[in-house]
Formats: structure tokens, sequence, C-alpha cells
């Protein structure tokens, strides 16, 4: 595997997109599908069968093509060209939200973002994240820039068959995400659409109604960034969401809810708070601590291993006889200055990667 990940250009149509991705990442695509489905099958103790899975599949279809059918369409050809169903890429696309359906499955592994906000032009603001998983994720680590007709360029990280994770446009609007458990996951627009959405806004309202305007399939929070500086996190279910905003300094977040009204939501045998709580209070703790919150700085705490080894940084080891999950990529943003750092993780241990949109 690549120290580096690796970046496709697309443009064109969004068939064109993706059957761009789809041939480029032929394999990579099918392999994945082939172990996500075992990785749900095992890690949720058969509850979610290949079947069960179809099942709650057919009603994420409806509601991601209303939703951007211009997107499902790429997604569409990312299948064509990948030979795969497109039931397999939604179940994929779809897997966070899956594991709701069944909240002991996704245990230990789990994203932690920080916030920096600048001042009021939006010099100094910053966005950052872990993107932790299971480890079978690692190999389909890649980043993709699309060049766009009708919306802004972007550049993202994403798993190879998926639409997009985190990243940054030209019109300085950033995203990152943690995964939160709530319990009323349903039919509805699953996380790499939104995340695309908001790469496809010009304005940050934009970029949050692309968030809070139509029902989720389930639960995450998002952290986005726009060119002045504005930092908006959104924690969502799949039908409420609440707005925080680093107003008071640099801001946290990881994979438990932190409004009083969300919580709740939560799923009561979800047992992995403490992970989750220790990992919200280091990252603050690092952000408070810091003189100077700049890239390199994000990019250091992205590679802490307090807690280890369900830290903030991840390296695949075993927790209380269970793999506890890897940090797939470490990525920083900055909007303002339509600029991003992309690393294949663990985090501090492979070269960061700088890219600009400008």
């Amino acid at each position: 595997m690549s120290q580096t990940l690796p970046l496709l250009e697309v443009s064109g149509s969004p068939t064109e997109r993706g059957q761009a991705q789809g041939e480029t990442f032929k394999e990579l695509i099918r392999d994945l599908v082939t172990v996500n489905f075992e990785d749900m099958v095992h890690g949720t103790q058969g509850y979610l069968t290949k079947e069960r899975v179809y099942e709650i599949v057919s009603t994420y279809a409806g509601p991601n093509r209303d939703y951007a059918p211009h997107l499902f369409e790429e997604m569409e050809g990312i299948a064509e060209a990948a030979d795969v169903p497109v039931e397999d890429l939604l179940a994929l696309n779809g897997f966070l939200e899956l594991h709701d359906y069944y909240s002991d499955a996704f245990m230990v592994s789990g994203c932690t973002s920080f916030m920096v906000p600048g001042d009021t032009s939006g010099e100094g603001a910053l966005i950052a994240q872990n993107y932790d998983l299971s480890s079978i994720y690692a190999a389909a680590a890649i980043l993709i820039k699309v060049k766009n007709e009708h919306a802004p360029d972007a550049l993202f990280y994403t798993s190879a068959g998926m639409l997009g994770c985190a990243g940054v446009n030209n019109a300085g609007i950033g995203v990152v995400i943690n995964n939160l458990v709530p319990s009323d996951a349903s039919g509805g627009v699953l996380y790499p659409f939104i995340i695309r959405r908001i790469l496809e806004s010009v304005r940050i309202g934009d970029a949050i109604d692309a968030v809070i305007a139509k029902p989720r399939a389930s639960g995450m929070n998002y952290v986005i960034c726009d060119e002045n500086g504005e930092i908006y996190d959104l924690e969502t279910t799949a039908q409420e969401y609440e707005v925080i905003c680093p107003f008071d300094g640099p801001m946290a977040h990881s994979n438990h809810y932190l409004t009083d009204r969300l919580k709740p939501f939560e799923r009561r045998q979800w047992d992995q708070r403490g992970q989750s709580i220790l990992r919200w209070g280091r990252a603050t703790r690092l952000l408070k601590s810091c003189d100077k919150r700049n890239a390199d700085a994000l990019k250091n705490m992205l590679s802490d291993r307090v807690n280890t080894p369900v830290g903030i940084c991840r390296h695949n080891e075993i927790h209380n006889g269970e793999a506890c999950g890897q940090t797939i990529a470490g990525i920083v943003l900055d909007p303002p200055g339509r600029k991003a750092w992309f690393t294949r993780g663990p985090t501090g241990e492979n070269e960061w990667g700088e890219y600009s949109l400008n």
C-alpha cells in the first residue's frame, strides 16, 4: 500500500465522473464491497445479514435519488464501471447508517474533529479530523478532485466507491464529520450525499440547508466552515438537529451528543461513551492549551496517543480482545485559504500532502 493517498481528478457529466472513479479504482471497490458485507455480518453477530441489508437499503434509494439526482447518477456510474450492483454501493455509502440498526456493532472506532475559529475575515479558521474506521477501509482510502460545471470545484477524501466523506471547495466551504449513534435510523438521505451537497454550496447557509432540509437516514455531526471563518457544528439524528458554534474559542467533537435535547436520542445500549468522552475532552484540552493553532499544530494533535489504543489516533491494535479500529486518514482544512492537508493514517507515520484549490 502506498504511503500517500491516490488522487483522481474527474469532470464531465455525473455518469462520466462516476465511471472515472469506477474504472480507476475497480478492484478496490469490488474488494471493499465484499469485506463491507462480511464486516457488517460479523460485527452484528449475524443480525445484519446480506438479505437484511438489502431490505434496509431499499428504503435509501428513493430519498437519495430525490435529494440529489445527479449524485445518484454518479453513483450508478461508479457501479457500472466497477461492475457491482447499485444496491451494493448504496450499502457501502450507507455503512455507518446501517450500523445504527444494530448499535452494539459500532463499538470502539470513531472520529475526532477540531474547530479553530479565526477572525471575522476568516483568517486563521481551520477544521480538522481523524477519519477512524475498521482497518478494512485502509486500502480503499482515496482523494477525488471534481471539476463541476454548475457548482464549485471540490477536493475530498473518501473510500473507493463512496461519494465523499470530508473536504473543501473553491468557494471556501469545508466540512468534516463525526458519526453519532441515534435511535431513530430510518429510510432517508445518506451522509456521503449530504457531504457532496455541502461541497456544491457557495454560501454556508446553503451548506447548512443541505444537512437539515431533508430527513436523514441516521445521525451524524457535521462541522462546516466558510471563507469568512464562520463555523457551524450541526448535531443530527435522522429527524432532529441542533447547532453548536465555537463562539468562545476552539472546540472539539467526537461520537456522543453534546446538546442536551439530543442526548436522549443516543442509543442506551451503546457502551463506548467513555472512549468518546475522553477523545472529546483530550482534543478540547489540546486546543485550549495551544498558543499557535495553525495547520501544523492540528496535525500534531491528530497524532495524539493518550488513552491508546483507543485515543485520538488509532493504530489497529487490540482492545479487550477486539480490534479497536484504525485512523484511516488525517484531514486538516483551511476553507478561507482554499487549502487542505491529507495524510494516510495512522497520523504521524506518513507524510502530509498539501493541496490548493486556488
